[in-house]
């Protein structure tokens, strides 16, 4: 599972702006597209129980709090691929986060949104007390960390699988500690990593952080970090009470490279600061990096067209200054007649003409501009995560699950030949399963990695899904037609997708592995039929009672 803390970001709306938008857009039945956006909604510790009436009730509590300018929080929870939760599990998720926030008290309205690939829950809770009217802080503002507690713990509870680096995890005893196993390494903030996820390229910060840290970190003077600095395109500059290192005329801010590298630390371990002195290499803007090995051929063919589009901004820029000074040459040469030919008729008549050459200069401008601006639209380029979806669905989904993609892995569409012989393969596929992953595993996790099996053993879709329809356990109080037609439909989509393609390109099974798997199910499902017809013949026998 992955969470995330949304902040707020402007302050120019009001409170009951900002609080009744956030609800609306939670609650909302369908997204911007007219997609079904809502699986599940609910709410907490509220007076009334209409949603106009809750979202009235959570402005107003919230305006009562003068010393917050937001005290409503918005958190998201989201889950993998191959796991769908259930109502009853996502009210037990928001009770688990509530009680690890410490605002298990406080009025919350939540909602399960089912418009992308993955599940996902929002949050939104208020944090000023219904009774006191106190706005608490949780965990004195290290609720993030908190944050991934909880998760460990719902992970745990719940059966869901973790992130590969996940903070922490549950021990065997059952209590949440810090994950060992965790590579601790610096990486860009959040707003970085938006940036390149859009762009396909290496933020700023990234940069700074690959090519500055082990400079910085190993530094003994200032000269020798200015020095070192130097050598990789970087420049270390004083701003203010603080630092930034700049990445050709991109300035990032020191300490978000590394907490140890702001400037009252660097002070303390270096000395008083002395500015360096740099080449002129280190001002010029670095050649755009790839962030990732994944979709490099289509990256660099964006680069190529990026340029392009660039080149001919240039040019039809430079068309444009052209044809302004041609229109300027033209309407000065034509004052210039125009005044020789009407001021020997006097002033008034020489005032009016140069009104008129005004307007009509004015019309000119106004329609060449027009003109001018009509091929800027469509030289526009979209960025790389838009460019790529519009080129090709597959590799835009490669570069989404980009983190799960190791160096050397071939993620590819197969197609498996069939070897799977049962008419009705689920309970026996689903029985290796669970001997193969004894760990705790929710039904949704267990179906999706049942269906990966099948369709590694060359079953289709339409058979895998009819499977899955005839003899998945129904969900906690039942699932109607279309409940359960939904939940197959994301079932067999993880399986024979790009997620299905990445899982199975890490494991890269051979043929003799998935005969020796359906050779083992074949068995079961044998011995299994055996037992049944030996119950049958016991049960047929006649019973002999003495009197």
């Amino acid at each position: 599972m992955i969470i995330k803390k949304l902040k707020r970001t402007s302050f120019k709306k009001s409170k009951a702006v900002m609080i009744g938008g956030l609800v609306d857009y939670i609650l909302a039945g369908h997204d911007d597209r007219g997609k079904d956006k809502l699986a599940y909604a609910g709410s907490r510790n509220f007076l009334t129980t209409t949603v106009a009436a809750q979202k009235k009730e959570m402005i107003s509590l919230a305006e009562e709090s003068i010393q917050s300018k937001m005290p409503v929080t918005h958190w998201i929870l989201s889950w993998q691929e191959n796991e769908q939760p259930t109502s009853e599990q996502v009210d037990e998720a928001v009770s688990l986060f509530l009680r690890g926030m410490g605002l298990a008290e406080h009025q919350t309205i939540y909602a399960l949104h089912k418009n992308t690939g993955n599940y996902h829950l929002h949050i939104a809770v208020n944090r000023t007390h219904p009774y006191t009217q106190k706005v608490i802080q949780p965990h004195r503002g290290f609720d993030i960390n908190e944050a991934h507690k909880i998760i460990a713990e719902i992970e745990h509870r719940q059966g869901w699988a973790s992130q590969m680096n996940a903070r922490y995890r549950v021990n065997e005893q059952g209590h949440v500690v810090k994950n060992l196993q965790r590579r601790e390494g610096i990486k860009p903030k959040p707003k970085a990593e938006d940036f390149e996820n859009a762009t396909g390229e290496k933020s700023a910060q990234r940069i700074a952080q690959e090519r500055g840290h082990a400079v910085i970190q190993n530094a003994s003077c200032w000269e020798e970090l200015h020095a070192g600095l130097d050598m990789v395109g970087l420049r270390f500059v004083r701003k203010g009470s603080g630092a930034v290192i700049f990445v050709g005329d991109t300035a990032v801010k020191a300490s978000s490279v590394d907490r140890n590298f702001s400037l009252s630390r660097l002070s303390k371990r270096l000395g008083e600061f002395k500015p360096g002195y740099y080449s002129e290499r280190t001002f010029s803007k670095p050649a755009p990096e790839p962030v990732s090995h994944v979709c490099q051929e289509e990256w660099l063919e964006y680069q190529q067209e990026k340029q392009r589009v660039a080149e001919e901004k240039r040019r039809a820029r430079k068309k444009r200054e052209e044809e302004r000074e041609e229109l300027e040459r033209r309407q000065q040469e034509r004052r210039e007649t125009a005044t020789a030919h009407f001021a020997r008729h006097g002033l008034s008549v020489l005032n009016i003409a140069r009104h008129f050459l005004k307007e009509q200069e004015r019309e000119e401008k106004t329609a060449l501009r027009d003109k001018q601006d009509q091929p800027e639209q469509k030289q526009r380029l979209p960025r790389f995560k838009y460019w790529l979806g519009r080129r090709d669905a597959y590799s835009a989904n490669l570069w989404r699950f980009r983190k799960r993609i190791a160096p050397g892995v071939e993620v590819r569409k197969r197609t498996f030949p069939k070897v799977g012989t049962l008419p009705s393969p689920y309970a026996a596929y689903r029985e290796m399963v669970k001997k193969r992953f004894p760990e705790k595993m929710d039904e949704s996790r267990l179906d999706a990695a049942i269906a990966l099996y099948m369709r590694c053993t060359g079953y289709t879709p339409q058979e895998v899904a009819n499977e899955l329809y005839r003899h998945t356990p129904a969900r906690p109080h039942g699932q109607n037609r279309d409940e359960r037609t939904e939940y197959g439909r994301r079932v067999v989509g993880y399986a024979f997708g790009t997620a299905g393609d990445i899982d199975i390109a890490n494991i890269n099974p051979t043929q003799e592995q998935i005969q020796k798997f359906n050779r083992e199910c074949e068995e079961m499902e044998q011995e299994k039929i055996a037992i049944n017809e030996r119950k049958k013949v016991e049960q047929a026998r006649p019973v002999f009672r003495l009197r």
